[in-house]
């Protein structure tokens, strides 16, 4: 089942609105043999066959009695794709082993069901914590309706953002920074804030070492500008023919603002909210209503604050530079007011620490909320 979460991780890039999806097809022990695996394969983007189908078309011999492991529920329904329950029973597989339930509405414990009618020996529950991270995004979209909401920060070991004068550039060195732009390729939006736009004039476009071939689309850039202050000249303006940019701003902005940034080819979206700070409830779900299931928060300390506060934040992911900044007025990425009691404080399950170069990533789950 490890072996088949590596798989699926392989297809991050491209399989969405499709989960992440990996299968490995083992013949198991028996008059005195080890078992062996026979074939495997994962999903790799919408259209194309699923990890099942890769893996059974790939064994070396008929897989008839063997066990498929499989890190989401086989399928049962007619998609882009036919069944992967059919492709399992017409190729004789004993007993499938499953990670973890689908929580697709037209899947939901019927594909494991329509299996178990059938005679096969259906196991679930594998490494369920795991296949569940793995498809995290996905979980939280068909479950609650709103995508997956990342909060990523670069600071100074003192938790700075930048300097008293603003300058931020760059606290983390170049192992951190690309790691970052992995990140960004896996996400459908980038957000951030007029504030980090004005101050930074970003691009929010992600450059990883390498992209695929094909399936890859870049995230949609997300500015909160209440009052469309937004220069003409932005960067992300300039950019908008090679990744889309939606600006979302206040009700009682006049059309004719919303119209000029129309016409330089971004989309404007009126929400909820106030001149000083937009319903971010409502900015989740449009985003939602887009097909948006993973957002990265990129934005300065305002938008961090406002969506820890708004109990909107999944997951943290900060990059600490072992550097002091220090000045009472330096920004850090979480301000507000701030709780009384240390043991009221955020705290993150299921941590990774990751080394790059001189840096630290600290990355954890603030809520599963699935």
């Amino acid at each position: 089942m490890r072996r088949a979460l590596d798989l699926a991780q392989q297809g991050r890039l491209t399989v969405h609105p499709n989960p992440r999806v990996g299968c490995v097809v083992v013949r198991p022990a028996g008059k005195g043999e080890p078992s062996r695996i026979l074939g495997e394969g994962y999903h790799r983007r919408q259209g194309m066959p699923h990890a099942e189908r890769e893996a059974l078309a790939a064994c070396v011999e008929p897989p008839q009695g063997a066990t498929a492991y499989v890190t989401l529920e086989p399928c049962c329904h007619h998609g882009a794709t036919p069944p992967c329950t059919e492709a399992l029973l017409q190729a004789g597989i004993a007993r499938v082993v499953v990670a973890v339930a689908d929580p697709f509405p037209q899947v939901r414990g019927k594909g494991i069901e329509l299996l178990r009618q059938h005679g096969v020996q259906v196991d679930v529950g594998l490494l369920e914590e795991d296949a569940r991270y793995l498809n995290r995004f996905f979980f939280h979209f068909h479950t609650r309706g709103l995508p997956w909401v990342i909060l990523k920060a670069a600071v100074s070991l003192d938790g700075k953002l930048a300097t008293r004068t603003g300058h931020s550039q760059w606290i983390t060195g170049e192992e951190a920074r690309a790691h970052a732009h992995e990140i960004r390729a896996e996400v459908q939006a980038i957000l951030a804030g007029i504030q980090t736009v004005l101050a930074d004039d970003p691009r929010l476009t992600p450059r990883p070492a390498s992209l695929p071939e094909a399936g890859w689309h870049p995230p949609l850039r997300v500015v909160l500008d209440p009052e469309l202050r937004i220069p003409y000249d932005a960067q992300l303006l300039k950019t908008v023919k090679r990744a889309p940019v939606r600006i979302y701003c206040s009700r009682e902005v006049p059309e004719t603002l919303a119209q000029a940034l129309r016409g330089r080819g971004a989309e404007v979206e009126r929400t909820g909210g106030t001149a000083h700070r937009l319903n971010l409830t409502e900015v989740l779900g449009s985003l939602a209503r887009s097909g948006v299931s993973g957002v990265l928060v990129e934005g300065g300390a305002r938008i961090h604050t406002a969506f820890l506060e708004a109990n909107l934040v999944n997951e943290v992911m900060v990059y600490v530079a072992p550097s002091l900044i220090g000045g009472k007025e330096a920004p850090t990425f979480y301000m507000g007011r701030g709780v009384d009691t240390i043991q009221q404080s955020m705290r993150l399950e299921r941590l990774r620490r990751i080394h790059l170069g001189e840096d630290t990533l600290i990355q954890g789950i603030l809520r599963w909320r699935l």
